[in-house]
Protein backbone atom coordinates (compact mmCIF):
# COMPACT_ATOMS: atom_id res chain seq x y z
CA UNK A 1 0.00 0.00 0.00
CA UNK A 2 2.08 2.72 -1.19
CA UNK A 3 0.26 5.77 1.10
CA UNK A 4 0.74 8.22 -1.88
CA UNK A 5 -1.48 6.32 -4.06
CA UNK A 6 -3.73 5.47 -1.39
CA UNK A 7 -5.87 8.23 0.12
CA UNK A 8 -7.69 5.91 2.37
CA UNK A 9 -5.22 5.45 5.31
CA UNK A 10 -6.17 7.91 8.19
CA UNK A 11 -4.23 7.92 11.14
CA UNK A 12 -4.73 10.57 14.41
CA UNK A 13 -3.03 13.79 14.62
CA UNK A 14 -0.65 12.20 17.45
CA UNK A 15 0.01 9.56 15.01
CA UNK A 16 0.88 12.22 12.15
CA UNK A 17 2.80 14.41 14.68
CA UNK A 18 4.67 11.01 15.70
CA UNK A 19 5.50 10.42 12.10
CA UNK A 20 6.74 14.07 11.44
CA UNK A 21 8.51 14.30 14.87
CA UNK A 22 6.34 17.29 15.21
CA UNK A 23 3.49 18.30 17.70
CA UNK A 24 0.33 17.62 17.40
CA UNK A 25 0.01 21.58 16.96
CA UNK A 26 2.26 21.90 14.06
CA UNK A 27 0.08 19.30 12.41
CA UNK A 28 -3.01 21.05 13.17
CA UNK A 29 -1.33 24.27 11.38
CA UNK A 30 -0.59 22.01 8.66
CA UNK A 31 -4.44 21.02 8.07
CA UNK A 32 -5.39 24.42 8.61
CA UNK A 33 -2.94 25.93 6.07
CA UNK A 34 -4.04 22.34 3.29
CA UNK A 35 -0.40 21.78 3.42
CA UNK A 36 -1.74 18.28 4.53
CA UNK A 37 -5.50 16.92 4.22
CA UNK A 38 -7.86 14.80 6.42
CA UNK A 39 -11.39 14.28 7.71
CA UNK A 40 -13.11 16.18 10.61
CA UNK A 41 -14.12 13.08 13.16
CA UNK A 42 -16.59 15.20 14.26
CA UNK A 43 -17.05 19.12 14.28
CA UNK A 44 -16.94 19.76 18.20
CA UNK A 45 -13.54 20.44 19.50
CA UNK A 46 -11.67 17.74 21.53
CA UNK A 47 -9.22 18.41 24.55
CA UNK A 48 -6.76 18.73 22.08
CA UNK A 49 -8.99 21.09 19.21
CA UNK A 50 -10.58 19.71 16.52
CA UNK A 51 -10.79 15.82 16.07
CA UNK A 52 -9.12 14.84 12.92
CA UNK A 53 -8.05 11.87 10.43
CA UNK A 54 -5.33 12.57 8.71
CA UNK A 55 -4.77 11.38 5.45
CA UNK A 56 -1.26 9.35 5.68
CA UNK A 57 -0.24 10.27 2.12
CA UNK A 58 -0.36 13.81 2.50
CA UNK A 59 1.92 13.24 5.03
CA UNK A 60 5.07 12.05 2.94
CA UNK A 61 6.91 15.16 2.47
CA UNK A 62 6.94 15.08 6.56
CA UNK A 63 8.23 11.84 6.96
CA UNK A 64 11.97 11.62 7.06
CA UNK A 65 11.99 7.92 4.98
CA UNK A 66 10.36 6.46 2.36
CA UNK A 67 7.38 4.43 3.78
CA UNK A 68 7.68 1.34 2.03
CA UNK A 69 4.35 -0.84 2.02
CA UNK A 70 5.31 -3.01 4.85
CA UNK A 71 6.24 0.38 7.16
CA UNK A 72 2.73 1.58 5.98
CA UNK A 73 1.20 -1.63 7.11
CA UNK A 74 2.98 -1.23 10.92
CA UNK A 75 1.90 2.23 11.03
CA UNK A 76 -1.74 1.83 10.81
CA UNK A 77 -1.19 -1.43 13.36
CA UNK A 78 0.30 1.08 15.72
CA UNK A 79 -2.14 3.78 14.94
CA UNK A 80 -5.00 1.08 16.60
CA UNK A 81 -1.86 0.67 19.65
CA UNK A 82 -0.57 -2.14 19.04
CA UNK A 83 3.12 -2.30 20.76
CA UNK A 84 4.71 -4.82 18.20
CA UNK A 85 4.08 -2.07 15.11
CA UNK A 86 4.62 0.48 17.54
CA UNK A 87 8.41 -0.97 17.76
CA UNK A 88 8.91 -2.35 13.98
CA UNK A 89 7.69 1.59 13.23
CA UNK A 90 10.80 2.76 15.64
CA UNK A 91 12.90 0.28 13.75
CA UNK A 92 12.33 1.54 10.58
CA UNK A 93 13.43 5.11 11.57
CA UNK A 94 16.39 4.33 13.40
CA UNK A 95 17.59 2.54 10.11
CA UNK A 96 16.78 5.55 8.21
CA UNK A 97 18.87 7.58 10.89
CA UNK A 98 15.36 9.63 12.34
CA UNK A 99 16.46 8.46 15.48
CA UNK A 100 14.67 11.18 17.52
CA UNK A 101 11.62 9.83 15.74
CA UNK A 102 12.74 6.00 16.57
CA UNK A 103 13.12 6.82 20.26
CA UNK A 104 9.14 8.52 20.73
CA UNK A 105 8.27 5.39 19.00
CA UNK A 106 10.12 2.91 20.85
CA UNK A 107 9.02 4.90 23.91
CA UNK A 108 5.67 4.52 23.06
CA UNK A 109 5.50 0.89 22.79
CA UNK A 110 8.18 0.57 25.55
CA UNK A 111 5.33 2.37 28.03
CA UNK A 112 2.57 -0.58 26.42
CA UNK A 113 5.51 -2.98 27.73
CA UNK A 114 7.18 -4.05 24.81
CA UNK A 115 10.38 -5.69 26.13
CA UNK A 116 12.30 -4.95 22.36
CA UNK A 117 11.19 -1.91 22.41
CA UNK A 118 12.75 -1.59 25.90
CA UNK A 119 15.99 -3.17 24.57
CA UNK A 120 16.28 -0.69 21.99
CA UNK A 121 15.74 2.37 23.89
CA UNK A 122 18.32 1.40 26.22
CA UNK A 123 20.56 1.16 23.32
CA UNK A 124 19.96 4.94 22.44
CA UNK A 125 19.81 6.17 26.39
CA UNK A 126 23.38 4.05 26.63
CA UNK A 127 24.35 5.60 23.43
CA UNK A 128 22.70 9.06 23.36
CA UNK A 129 21.13 8.26 20.06
CA UNK A 130 17.71 10.12 19.23
CA UNK A 131 17.89 11.01 23.50
CA UNK A 132 20.35 12.97 25.55
CA UNK A 133 22.70 10.02 27.18
CA UNK A 134 21.84 8.89 30.31
CA UNK A 135 23.07 5.29 31.69
CA UNK A 136 20.54 5.45 34.37
CA UNK A 137 17.52 5.10 32.11
CA UNK A 138 19.39 3.01 29.76
CA UNK A 139 20.24 0.25 32.71
CA UNK A 140 16.50 0.92 34.10
CA UNK A 141 14.89 0.60 30.38
CA UNK A 142 17.53 -2.83 30.13
CA UNK A 143 16.03 -4.03 33.49
CA UNK A 144 12.82 -4.03 32.58
CA UNK A 145 13.10 -5.49 29.59
CA UNK A 146 15.08 -8.32 31.69
CA UNK A 147 12.45 -8.21 34.11
CA UNK A 148 9.76 -9.30 31.33
CA UNK A 149 12.60 -12.04 29.98
CA UNK A 150 14.39 -10.63 27.58
CA UNK A 151 17.48 -12.75 26.81
CA UNK A 152 19.83 -9.98 25.49
CA UNK A 153 18.63 -7.32 28.40
CA UNK A 154 19.52 -10.16 30.64
CA UNK A 155 22.58 -11.04 29.18
CA UNK A 156 23.84 -7.34 28.90
CA UNK A 157 22.70 -6.71 32.73
CA UNK A 158 25.02 -9.65 33.47
CA UNK A 159 27.93 -8.33 31.31
CA UNK A 160 27.34 -4.92 33.41
CA UNK A 161 27.43 -6.74 37.03
CA UNK A 162 24.10 -6.82 37.51
CA UNK A 163 23.17 -10.17 39.38
CA UNK A 164 19.45 -11.14 38.15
Amino acid sequence: MDPSKNSSAYISTQTAALLAGKSVRTVNNWLESGSISGERVHAERGPGGLMWKIDLSSMAPYIPMKMADACVQEILQAEVGDAASMNHVGTYFYAANAYKIATDWFDAAAKKGHADAMEWLSICYFNGIGVEKNHALGIQWLGKAATLGHSVAKAKLRALGFEL
